[in-house]
């Protein structure tokens, strides 16, 4: 296993602002058998809304800059997917990508809870503050395939803006090249944060997973934290696991313990001797949620591409309107009928001022 290079550490380095975050190992029985437990979560208390084209939030938008999934922080909101995001997409918004629909809204909402985290983030009094990976020759026009930083090994660069993805060089004389010119993808970042507290630079590496924890703790030393620590030699580094509570929190103990299950905690005891923390977070929102979120896009998605959709939501009949609502603060659709003719007719939808 390659070793990672910590010369750059002290003896007595300061204490890491997440340190509260981590797992701890303790007695909480009085019988010898010690337990590994999540001292904290992140705190962030948020919540989704889905809209439609004709919600009150899209007025005087773009049309592609129309918001489809917002998220709200405390009086906060953030456009989480917008029309762009779909049309723009390498994959279909549909059934058949199902599973890529899901991933990306869990890494999307991820971020922005992680992101508000480490914003309004406040140790002993005093808040740190994000620092910029970017140098000045970074145009945000020009963001995909961006090279961040670089070693005589290894790259970091933007895939698809804000996923960054390590490249390693593998074209060396005597060495198989694998890759384009020499250079294999071995790791993609779901999300990477630079924070500075106490004049030192944090960086913290993004994962989330729905449901399954499916992350190989030999691949997360070798091709995440060996790369990164040459490519940011003077930075200490957290890896941050989203996920859901059911996948890291072990049922059937005292659930105040918050005990955590076994691959977890190899996570933890893989990289802690690294000197990397480990922070599990979890989503506020329920595998059902985030079902509903992906049949609402896939609807839009399909709409919006003038495709036929099936509607989930609420269905509002009268003897002579019909009013169909497909998750969004308006209607997806509405029927007026002729009472003399018998004749539907489609009527423009004005939301409510």
């Amino acid at each position: 296993m390659p070793q990672m290079n910590d010369k750059h550490n002290t003896n007595s380095p300061p204490p890491s602002p997440f340190a509260e975050f981590t797992p701890v190992l303790w007695e909480p029985y009085g019988d010898g058998e010690p337990i590994y437990s999540v001292k904290r979560n992140h705190g962030i208390k948020g919540s989704f809304k889905l809209h439609n084209l004709n919600d009150a939030i899209n007025d005087n938008r773009q049309p592609l800059e129309q918001i489809l999934l917002e998220y709200c922080i405390n009086e906060t909101s953030f456009p989480v997917v917008t029309v762009a995001d779909l049309l723009y997409s390498p994959y279909p918004w549909d059934t058949a990508a199902a599973g890529n629909i899901l991933g990306e809204v869990a890494e999307r909402i991820a971020r922005r809870i992680t992101k508000y985290f480490l914003k309004y983030r406040r140790i002993n009094g005093k808040r740190g503050k994000m620092g910029g990976i970017f140098d000045s020759r970074f145009d945000p026009k020009l963001r995909d395939d961006y090279i961040v930083a670089h070693t005589e090994d290894y790259l970091l660069k933007i895939q698809r803006y804000p996923n960054l993805i390590i490249l390693k060089l593998t074209g060396r004389t005597g060495e198989a090249a694998h890759g384009k010119f020499g250079y294999e993808n071995i790791k993609e970042l779901d999300g990477f944060f630079d924070y500075r507290y106490g004049g030192r630079r944090y960086i913290l590496v993004l994962e989330s997973k729905l449901e399954r924890i499916n992350v190989n703790c030999e691949d997360l030393v070798n091709n995440l934290f060996v790369p990164l620590k040459e490519l940011f030699p003077e930075a200490a580094f957290s890896y941050v696991l989203f996920t859901d509570r059911n996948s890291i929190i072990t049922r059937g103990t005292n659930e105040s313990y918050r005990q955590l299950k076994p691959l977890p905690i190899r996570i933890h005891e893989e990289l802690k001797p690294h000197g990397i923390d480990t922070l599990f977070f979890t989503f506020n929102e329920t595998r059902e949620d985030f079902e509903r979120i992906k049949d609402f896009l896939i609807t839009q998605y399909r709409s919006i591409r003038n495709l036929g959709v099936t509607l989930r939501g609420k269905t509002v009949i009268t003897d002579r309107e019909l009013t169909v609502f497909d998750g969004g603060e308006t209607p997806h659709i509405k029927l007026v009928k002729n009472l003399k003719t018998g004749m539907w007719r489609e009527v423009p939808l004005r939301h409510k001022r």
